[in-house]
């Protein structure tokens, strides 16, 4: 894992390859889970939950991004933190319900091919937004840190 400042220091090209790392980690990290038996419980997601979950993401990033790059607010983004929270939310559990009960594989899949998609898009950006401070940069650094948390959460189940 890396520390907040170095990857301040990171170009553009190391902060995708970290986004990219992070989720084949997560993915394998989901997989392991499964075969040892890890399963959402309650309200406790799971491997097939977080994976979908992140899939999510990565799907509304492809829109997302383009939109901010083009100079747009972020679609998702309110200065109402309790309206934002809200937001995440009502996301986590649509996407979840539409895809969270299929089986782990072809989850893990969607989100490969998803994350991939994103990294195809940032690797096509100006390095111009891979500064600290603009919108894409922090959010490429916030998915990795999600992907690091929600690892954690799996090796803890």
């Amino acid at each position: 894992m890396f520390s907040k400042e170095s990857k301040d220091a990171m170009s553009k090209e190391q902060l995708i390859q970290e986004f990219a790392e992070a989720y084949e980690q997560f993915i394998e990290t989901a997989l392991l889970a499964a075969r040892r038996g890890v399963t959402g419980q309650g309200d406790s997601w799971g491997p097939r939950e977080f994976v979908a979950h992140m899939a999510g993401w990565e799907v509304m990033a492809t829109v997302h991004i383009p939109h901010v790059a083009a100079g747009m607010p972020p679609i998702f983004g309110s200065v109402d933190e309790t309206l934002q929270d809200a937001m995440n939310d009502t996301l986590n559990t649509a996407m979840v319900t539409l895809i969270g009960d299929q089986p782990l594989e072809p989850l893990c899949g969607i989100l490969r091919q998803a994350y991939q998609h994103t990294v195809e898009i940032l690797t096509k950006l100006d390095d111009r937004f891979f500064q600290p401070g603009e919108y894409i940069y922090e959010r490429t650094n916030d998915v990795i840190e999600h992907c690091q948390e929600h690892m954690q959460d799996l090796v803890r189940s």
